[in-house]
């Protein structure tokens, strides 16, 4: 489980610290940074997926011509703070050494460069925290030269238990260490590599919904079982989860739930090219096939798909994530998110504007909710767990937080607590 995200100069954010929970609940107005965290996640899936820097930030073609990797917004000259020359991203996830539970942290500091200059690796760590590196390219003591333009010296963690300083390794600094540590040939500490392993899988299993309903209503080949990023795949998604009777039954009923629809049974007919379109099949006999459901419909079946699918990522990203759903139906989707989550496999960060969805939320992700805000006449974002904001629990025990949301209350707090802090 990814337990924490530091961001340092990143987009607008100048210093900030986002806590993550199994349901991480984003509120805030426009502009105030919530899809610039979002680009933060991305960059560090880049990392983990082994592309350059150049490549994260920009983008990533396979042979063909094909789009493998879109970007991230602004590219480099937008990726640090007021042209900061830096940008700095942290992430804490749960990890494990000698079967022991520990808590990792991996760091990356990437010199964006002037123009004309691809973006490089300035610093960058792996720590178990209270036994410190497993690499840190700039540690308190014996930190290696950093002489080489192209290049970034790493001290590797020893094997054995006595001090932790080891080898020094250099490394292409155009790309992001962690990606390189585990196929680089003066790489020989096995407990190195699983620890690096275990990083990149903890950055790895990703996804990033940012559903269209043109891409919904694609025809799909029967064993594409992985919903793509804008809802490709739609129709074959579901059909592996029908073929699964337990599965299937819940899909039905959360249909039944959230949709006026009497869906009793779902159909996938093959075109000429043998891809399938989804038909729901209600009692009536009534048949409505993916091109002539509704857009929330098809939107809210997306979100089955990804939760229920056969290959679930651990760690999804929902942006708006009340589009589409009716207000009265708000309070089922949660439940149904905060019911997978509670299994401890999938994870997730939604941003949203509803009032509504943030009052629905369940005690233990409300612990979880933050704000995302700007103050008046200042540049950078910053981010506030709502239950640390001042006052926050004593106005909630007799205010609904739904109606405090609308009525901007949680911007005042933040606001006029920061102004008491810089006024004498």
């Amino acid at each position: 489980m990814l337990k924490q995200l530091k961001l340092e100069r990143f987009k607008n954010f100048r210093e900030a610290e986002l806590a993550l929970g199994p349901l991480t609940l984003l509120v805030g107005t426009n502009a105030s940074g919530k899809s610039n965290l979002r680009d933060a996640f991305r960059f560090l899936h880049g990392v983990s997926r082994g592309y350059t820097l150049a490549e994260i930030i920009g983008e990533k073609w396979a042979e063909g011509g094909v789009l493998q990797w879109k970007g991230i917004r602004g590219g480099t000259r937008e990726a640090a703070f007021m042209q900061a020359p830096t940008f700095a991203l942290e992430m804490a996830f749960d990890g494990a050494e000698n079967g022991q539970p520990r808590t990792l942290s991996y760091r990356i500091e990437v010199a964006v460069g002037p123009n004309g200059s691809p973006p490089r690796v300035k610093a960058e760590r792996l720590l178990i925290e209270g036994k410190g590196p497993v690499f840190d390219s700039h540690p308190d003591s014996n930190a290696p030269p950093q002489t080489d333009p192209l290049h970034l010296g790493v001290r590797l963690r020893k094997e054995a238990q006595k001090g932790w300083v080891g080898p020094t390794v250099n490394f292409i600094n155009e790309r992001p260490v962690l990606s390189q540590i585990g196929e680089h040939p003066d790489v020989k500490l096995p407990k190195v590599k699983e620890l690096v392993r275990q990083a990149m899988s903890a950055l790895a299993s990703m996804r990033f919904l940012d559903l269209s309903p043109e891409a919904m209503r694609l025809p799909s080949l029967p064993g594409q079982t992985v919903l793509g990023d804008r809802g490709e795949n739609l129709s074959s998604v579901l059909q592996a989860i029908c073929e699964k009777p337990e599965l299937k039954q819940a899909l039905v009923d959360w249909v039944r739930e959230l949709t006026p629809l009497d869906a009793s049974e779902f159909d996938f007919p093959p075109d000429q090219t043998g891809r399938i379109l989804l038909t729901l099949v209600e009692g009536n006999g009534q048949r409505t096939s993916a091109y002539s459901a509704s857009d929330g419909t098809l939107r809210f079946l997306a979100m089955i798909a990804a939760l229920l699918g056969t290959q679930p990522a651990r760690f999804y990203f929902f942006e708006e994530l009340e589009n589409g759903i009716h207000p009265t139906r708000l309070n089922l989707l949660l439940a149904l998110i905060e019911q997978k989550v509670a299994q401890g496999n999938i994870q997730m960060v939604a941003t949203s504007h509803s009032p509504q969805l943030l009052g629905f939320l369940g005690a233990k992700a409300r612990e979880s909710a933050s704000l995302c805000y700007r103050l008046a006449n200042q540049p950078e974002a910053r981010i506030r767990r709502i239950m640390d904001i001042p006052e926050a629990a004593r106005v909630l025990t007799g205010h609904d937080l739904a109606r405090l949301h609308a009525s901007g209350w949680l911007e005042d707090a933040v606001a006029f607590a920061e102004d008491r802090k810089t006024t004498p």
